[in-house]
């Protein structure tokens, strides 16, 4: 059965990435957790109770005996000719519609207000006005589902026109008119699922002193609800689930890879560290060789450095014993006739182990 060969890796390096790894994992291990042991709340609306209002103004208008039309009347969204109007008859509804019995009460008014007004930059500046007050306040307060108000209301087109026509001689301002009728409904409601209240207003808009007009109207409606509060959990999210467990899995994924094929480099070793860079260093000036020599009367020098400087004073290389255990390489000498200058890695390496020491020991 063949041996596992595991890649060798930097101790600190596959600590480091041991540790992060780890950390990592129990975060998102964490995240997870979270996750699904403590869901989260979402405030959203409940409706308790719903209605509507709804508010619109109808008209019909009224001709002279004329030769242009044959009815006595037109409908709506017509253009009319100021001449051939008698009277517009006006029809201001509300209704107020709820999902249950409520108590309502409140009033209403209908006014006309009759301005005048000029227009620039597209902004409407009223210049003066004056109200018209067509069916004063009325109170209403009753206890039903719906409740709704009808008033027909005529206007004689002619008397406001008579009336612009005078501000304008007297204050001898030129300006565009009109007559605005609208209805103000102020209600306020009450039930057991709370109370609310509502203001609408429906109009109706006639241009005056003008030779013909249109006539514009607007339909409110405008839905409402009483409302409460709740916090509803929300579901796992499971495609962050998905996300947190695939990272997990990755995770752990690279610790097992870590732990089972990879190991870390154990300690140079500080002669092989040593030979490795006198080899490199000054490999050209050296010569193996294959025998012994005497060194008992050799001059040993402090360091490679200092052999190499004495070799290049007297023009000779520098020798070694070669083994293949590098363990046994660890003296270079050199032979100059009947001196003998040598080198020994094994005295440098334990002064500089003992410097070492001595340093630890100050700084403690």
């Amino acid at each position: 059965r063949g041996v596992l060969m595991k890649l060798k890796i930097n101790k600190k390096l596959r600590l480091a990435i041991i540790s992060i790894l780890t950390i990592f994992t129990l975060l998102i291990a964490f995240q997870l957790f979270k996750e699904v042991r403590y869901p989260k709340f979402e405030d959203q609306k409940s409706k308790l109770y719903g209605y509507t209002n709804n508010g619109s103004v109808n008209y019909t208008v009224y001709l002279k005996p004329n030769k242009l039309y044959e009815a006595s009347t037109l409908g709506e969204g017509m253009l009319y000719i100021t001449e051939f109007v008698d009277f517009i008859n006006t029809e201001f509804s509300y209704v107020f519609a709820g999902e249950g019995v409520t108590k309502l009460e409140g009033n209403y008014s209908i006014i006309g207000k009759v301005k005048g007004f000029k227009e620039e930059r597209e902004e409407v500046i009223n210049i003066w006005e004056k109200d018209y007050p067509l069916v004063k306040n009325k109170s209403f307060n009753i206890t039903d589902e719906t409740y709704a108000i009808n008033e027909n209301i005529s206007i004689n087109l002619n008397e406001y026109n008579t009336f612009v026509e005078e501000i304008i001689e007297t204050s001898k301002i030129n300006c565009d008119t009109s007559i605005t009728l609208f209805m103000d409904v102020n209600l306020t409601a009450t039930n057991d699922k709370g109370t609310f209240e509502e203001n609408i207003t429906p109009n109706l808009v006639i241009p005056l002193n003008t030779l013909m007009f249109e006539i514009t109207t607007n339909k409110i409606e405008k839905p409402g609800a009483i409302e409460e509060t709740i916090q509803v959990q929300l579901p796992v999210d499971k495609n962050q689930v998905i996300f947190y467990g695939v990272i997990i899995g990755i995770c752990v994924l690279g610790l097992i890879f870590l732990m089972i094929f990879t190991e870390a480099t154990a300690k140079k070793d500080p002669l092989e560290k040593e030979l490795h860079r006198i080899l490199k260093k000054h490999g050209d000036r050296l010569v193996a060789l294959s025998t012994d020599v005497d060194l008992s009367n050799a001059k040993f020098v402090r360091t490679i450095d200092d052999l190499v400087r004495l070799a290049d004073e007297v023009a000779k290389p520098i020798l070694y014993k070669y083994s293949d255990n590098y363990k046994e390489i660890n003296t270079f000498y050199l032979n100059n006739g009947d001196e003998i200058y040598a080198f020994d890695i094994d005295v440098l390496l334990v002064e500089e182990e003992t410097s070492s020491e001595e340093e630890i020991v100050s700084s403690d």
